[in-house]
């Protein structure tokens, strides 16, 4: 793997967050949630690309989350956001994707807001921990 690999993965994640912040100016809630996981999911994996030199082909925050735990464990203090935002990865993309959806239906602006905190708070201390 290039050893840029790790800052491409953290570029990626700065760009989903920069556009989650742009989608939540025109409403799109659904969208925003599901940036802020992607922002998340593209953080994680770019620690763990920087220690392992690998990481799993999954989306699951929690499973991510779980790998760089055992490698760092301040990791642990982001497993509630993890978990929050995971739930947001199908439902907000595809109206059927689950059975039953979202227990509230779809996210609101509420939501909105948690999810990008998430993401902000879990992508400074990944980009923290690689400096």
């Amino acid at each position: 793997m290039s050893a840029n690999l790790p800052q491409q993965w953290l570029d990626r994640a700065v760009e989903d967050l920069t556009v989650a912040r742009l989608v939540r100016r025109e409403g799109h809630i659904a969208h925003v949630c599901f940036l802020s996981q992607q922002c998340i999911e593209k953080a994680l994996k770019a620690y763990l690309i920087a220690k392992t030199n690998d990481y799993p082909r999954t989306h699951g925050l929690v499973t991510l989350l779980d790998l760089c735990i055992s490698l760092e464990p301040a990791f642990d203090q982001f497993y509630d956001d993890c978990a929050t935002v995971d739930q947001y990865y199908i439902p907000t993309r595809y109206p059927d994707g689950i059975p039953g959806g979202l227990p509230g239906g779809l996210p609101g602006e509420a939501e909105a807001q948690e999810t990008i905190t998430a993401a902000e708070t879990v992508l400074q201390f990944v980009t923290t921990q690689l400096s």
